[in-house]
């Protein structure tokens, strides 16, 4: 971690109005990585400094950037800040390169898409067949005997707990829930999801 300080220091000495830092972290393990990174976005913002930053890790983008671009194929095909582009994502295929998302398919009819789920708010008026994204964190699980819902898979990662559901249509989600949840594979459980949601038209 000394070497990037150093290093960004100076970067900083003759005032650059631009400072480009690319992978800066990635020679470093996850723990001191976080720490670094926070004390970087620190020092940039005391000095009023622009940087440009490249990273391939997408948690690492979201954490540190007050804008975000995303490039696919040599494309940059978004722009926004990350909470905006994280939660309406321009395209399923920045959908899934900025983290983990279900998709869920439904017949929207304007603001509501009807699924295997139920009833879904989405962000934008649509009709006709659709797919839902649905972050794993923005879904809560509950046992209920009469659900045809089924959890089918769960890991425990300390922080989180994930399961993976099969729907009553065969669909499979992924959830990401609090420590202390603890469903059993093979049980019934009802789905709820946070909305509104982004939905993407299927291809015709």
């Amino acid at each position: 971690g000394q070497q990037q300080r150093v290093a960004l220091a100076r970067a900083l000495a003759p005032r650059p109005t631009l400072i480009l830092l690319d992978e800066p972290f990635s020679n470093l393990d996850a723990g001191l990585r976080q720490t670094v990174r926070n004390e970087v976005r620190q020092i940039l913002r005391r000095e009023g400094a622009t940087a440009l930053f490249v990273t391939h890790d997408q948690e690492e983008a979201l954490s540190i950037a007050d804008i975000v671009g995303v490039m696919i194929d040599g494309q940059i095909v978004q722009v926004a800040p990350p909470r905006e582009l994280y939660e309406r994502p321009a395209s399923r295929a920045v959908a899934t390169f900025v983290g983990a998302a279900n998709f869920v398919p439904a017949i929207a009819q304007g603001m509501v898409a009807q699924s295997a789920l139920g009833p879904l708010p989405l962000v934008q008026s649509h009709f006709g067949p659709v797919n839902v994204m649905i972050r794993p964190e923005m879904i809560t699980l509950t046992l209920d005997e009469e659900s045809p819902h089924r959890v089918v898979e769960r890991n425990f990662f300390g922080a989180d707990v994930r399961y993976e559901i099969v729907l009553s249509d065969g669909t499979l989600i992924n959830a990401r829930l609090a420590p202390w949840h603890d469903l059993p594979i093979g049980a019934r459980v009802a789905v709820s999801v946070r909305g509104p949601l982004v939905a993407f038209a299927e291809p015709k």
